[in-house]
């Protein structure tokens, strides 16, 4: 396979966890591949780690020190994917360590996906991944035990439905195509993230595909700007009897960013000309059912009820 590949690495104080992931990256058994890097502003030591390592692999590694700051890791990794027009692209977290035949599987997958449905056909696919503690002591050996997806390549499990009300794509567990980031840029303020909305982006348009590989052993860490709680029912309740105020409120905070980001999505997609599409339905489907009465909600229970019970009841627009 001959197509391009970038891996692009949005970097904010990685210290210790960062020298590993590059190296992971740089033994990829993948030739045609950069790895694009732009910092955050570090102050531990990140910046000297990447320097040297883009001077030890000047056609690999591609520090872009532009003195831009954002303080925010969405708009970090904006600004490096508005740089790549690569084939395929790839997000990587700074601080997970990737097995030799990541990419290449993943290219693969993507580039059959392409050949059956056409290049102009959005895809994206995401790999399974485990959870480790800092120590990389496995904590979660599959996305289906933590977030109790029976069927992670069924249809339903990467609907829009329930992408709307919950990701189970990591980005840093992705790879996409060229034509798929083309229709995502520029990236909406109101995106909860920059993985969610591709993976959003890709479920309405185009095709997203699970790979039952463990290709990500997603390290979480008191550093995380994001992190990962067990979403399993049992794991929830005690969460929410523990603390059910606080559990509560969180719901109610997160409920106006979902509706909002939902929106956003609406907007792309009719600007797109896909406002007569079934996806679109869905996503307009989705607003009523968030903003709507309790009698509105309890109709279309079942069909959320991946949201749980208290973020659909307790749901209030701000």
């Amino acid at each position: 396979m001959n197509e391009r590949v970038d891996i692009v690495m949005a970097t904010y104080n990685g210290m210790p966890y960062i020298r590993e992931q590059l190296q992971s990256i740089l033994w990829q058994d993948y030739q045609q591949l950069r790895l694009l890097i732009h910092d955050d502003g570090s102050t531990d030591g990140t910046v000297e780690e990447i320097r040297k390592v883009a001077e030890r692999y000047p056609d690999k590694v591609f520090f872009i020190e532009d003195g831009i700051t954002f303080k925010d890791a969405k708009k970090n990794f904006e600004h490096l994917l508005k740089m790549t027009d690569a084939d395929y692209i790839f997000l990587a977290d700074q601080d997970d360590v990737w097995p030799p035949s990541k990419v290449s599987v993943m290219v693969e997958e993507m580039s059959n996906l392409e050949q059956a449905y056409g290049k102009d056909t959005p895809a994206l696919v995401f790999s399974d991944y485990a959870l480790s503690d800092e120590a990389e002591y496995t904590l979660c050996l599959s996305i289906k035990a933590l977030w109790e997806v029976i069927d992670t390549t069924s249809n339903e499990a990467t609907s829009s439905e329930l992408l709307l009300s919950r990701s189970i794509a990591l980005g840093c567990a992705t790879g996409f195509n060229k034509f798929l980031l083309k229709l995502c840029l520029p990236i909406p303020d109101k995106a909860l993230t920059y993985d969610i909305w591709l993976l959003l982006m890709a479920s309405a348009l185009g095709i997203v595909k699970h790979l039952p590989c463990v290709f990500t052993p997603y390290r979480q860490h008191g550093a995380n700007t994001i992190g990962i709680r067990n979403q399993k029912f049992l794991s929830k309740l005690i969460r929410i009897a523990k603390a059910p105020g606080q559990s509560i409120g969180r719901f109610a905070a997160e409920e106006p960013s979902k509706i909002a980001q939902a929106r956003a999505l609406l907007i792309k997609l009719e600007e797109l000309g896909f406002g007569n599409a079934d996806s679109t339905g869905a996503v307009r489907d989705y607003i009523e059912y968030r903003t709507g009465g309790l009698g509105f909600k309890l109709v279309r229970f079942s069909k959320y009820a991946v949201d749980g019970f208290y973020s659909t009841l307790f749901a209030v627009e701000k």
